[in-house]
């Protein structure tokens, strides 16, 4: 009775440890390199629109541009996230069916 038990855990965990190493090391890759080079290019553009006049930042505070600025580089950096580590995973996992 154990042996079987322990047979299909180590099945199961030869299967999903390879895809959960490869899905774990796309989200450290994102963390330190697309984030802060999202966060670089977020932080240009605002800087860019506080350099008008404070009307201007006034009525672009009001409408909500910065936010929308920061919800489209978070979503710009979630996609990419999201295809690598959908590619990480596909990729792991046809590597260790083979």
């Amino acid at each position: 009775m154990f042996q079987v038990l322990i047979a299909a855990l180590t099945a199961v965990a030869g299967w999903i440890l390879p895809r959960l190493l490869a899905v774990g090391g796309t989200v450290v890759v994102s963390t330190t390199v697309l984030t802060p080079i999202f966060n670089f290019l977020q932080g240009r553009v605002v800087s860019a629109l506080n350099g008008m006049g404070a009307d201007a930042i006034g009525f672009f505070q009001f409408v909500g541009i910065f936010d929308a600025v920061s919800v489209i580089f978070a979503a710009y950096a979630m996609a990419i996230g999201m295809k690598v580590a959908k590619a990480a995973y596909q990729r792991a996992g046809s590597k260790a069916d083979a």
